[in-house]
């Protein structure tokens, strides 16, 4: 039984017009290969700047500064900031719809 309302939660989840909204954004997004390109990128920097910042190198500055050039770049399109505020509103309605399942399990237990 519990498994059959978890199931028809996801479901509903995934039939939300939220969830919809945020995964259209998120294919539009996946096809823009400028913006996917500024994205590894940044993650390669973050890593290398994590890794030259924890053996004590200091030009870890200039690679945080890189990182903050693309950043700017990225939250700079459009597509990329719908695709943030879709996922913050998306976010915001499962931790509220976790803590409406906790609070319930509290009450019930």
């Amino acid at each position: 039984m519990i498994e059959s309302k978890l199931e028809e939660l996801f479901n509903s989840i995934e039939n939300s017009k939220l969830y919809k909204e945020y995964r259209s954004i998120e294919n539009i997004l996946n096809k823009d290969e400028e913006i996917k390109k500024l994205i590894d990128e940044i993650k390669t920097l973050e890593k290398k700047a994590t890794y030259l910042e924890n053996n004590g190198d200091d030009s870890y500055k200039l690679v945080d500064e890189e990182i903050r050039k693309k950043s700017d770049i990225l939250n700079s399109k459009q597509v990329y900031i719908e695709y943030l505020n879709k996922m913050e509103e998306f976010n915001d309605e499962l931790a509220m719809s976790s803590r409406i399942i906790n609070d319930y399990i509290e009450e019930k237990v």
